[in-house]
């Protein structure tokens, strides 16, 4: 992994607790002492793990003024090594390298609020719970779990404030949304908004109810644990990349990416999941039609076509002018 040092944030493991079952929750703090840049609810953070490089963790702290960052990490299986390394080698007094936060995934106004989690993808949508308990605005936070005894975050989902507002669902007992659906998604509302962090197959189920029961497309929000984007069949032909209006030209290959070749060539981006998740590398278009392969970028940042993702974007034009 490749990553601009240019914003990196040393910190130090405050502390490392159970939560729930196969999760573990990391406080950390600024190794100089001084705040954390604030955030937002929805923002994640790149975590530098040695030898394997950077890892995206949603920040889920009870507060948000940058006294401290909460990540919670589920034991993944399979895992590609990060939150194994997590699990067994990270200590308090430990120090690592962050990035600042990044927020593609932003809590948006509205009148009301569902929020859906699937999982471990509660860690971004607790913090908005939080923020709109505090607004006193009207919602609901539907939490699926395999088991509700392994539920994370049960101490902070149980207060008074919130519990009236969280329900818990239990697929091992048929209770997930293939088999279930909440009443309040029976029933669009023009001021809901609807919130999801989940795996694909989670987003994709809550995706096909809200077609079904005709909400709008724009009343959805997500964010996902992979791209299944990467994983087509999508024909890949080979285009040039040029930087700038007058800049070098390049060629991309069918089986390399903009990123692939910009590194190759001594372009220093912004790369951190390569996955188009985490929207590090979004770089602006000068010129050209991309084909968008991320889950970043909206639907109404694409047809703009006036940014891409350099980590696994390609182009439908022969030539794309970046702003590099």
């Amino acid at each position: 992994m490749t990553m601009k040092d240019a914003g990196l944030i040393p910190v130090t493991i405050k502390t490392v607790d159970v939560n729930g079952v196969g999760n573990m929750s990391l406080h950390l703090v600024a190794q100089q002492g001084s705040r954390l840049p604030a955030y937002l609810p929805g923002a994640h953070i790149d975590v530098f793990i040695p030898q394997l490089g950077a890892r995206q963790y949603s920040l889920c702290s009870e507060h948000n003024d940058g006294e401290y960052y909460e990540i919670c990490v589920k034991l993944a299986e399979p895992s590609t090594g990060g939150s194994h390394f997590i699990h067994h080698h990270f200590a308090p007094g430990d120090h690592l390298t962050i990035s600042a936060p990044r927020n593609h995934f932003p809590l948006p106004q509205a009148g009301r609020y569902l929020l859906f989690a699937g999982g471990i993808g509660i860690t971004p949508l607790l913090a908005m719970a939080e923020k709109i308990t505090q607004q006193q605005i009207e919602f609901e936070l539907h939490y699926y779990l395999s088991d509700t005894e392994k539920a994370a975050f049960l101490p902070r989902l149980t207060r008074p404030a919130l519990a009236q507002h969280v329900f818990l669902h239990d697929s091992s007992a048929n209770d997930s949304l293939r088999h279930n659906t909440p009443l309040s998604l029976c029933h669009p509302e023009e001021n809901t908004q609807v919130l999801a962090c989940g795996p694909d197959g989670f987003i994709e189920r809550l995706k096909d109810i809200m077609r079904t029961h005709h909400w709008q497309e724009n009343q959805l929000s997500f964010e996902r644990f992979s791209n299944t984007n990467l994983n087509n069949e999508t024909d890949s032909q080979p285009f040039h990349i040029q930087l700038g209006s007058g800049g070098p030209r390049y060629l991309v290959g069918p089986r390399q990416t903009i990123a692939e070749v910009l590194l190759s060539a001594g372009v220093d981006i912004m790369l951190s999941c390569e996955q188009g998740i985490c929207g590090s590398c979004i770089t602006d278009v000068i010129d050209g039609i991309p084909d968008h392969r991320d889950c970043v970028l909206t639907e109404e940042e694409k047809a703009e076509n006036t940014q891409i993702t350099l980590c696994c974007s390609r182009a439908k034009s022969p030539v794309l002018i970046l702003d590099l």
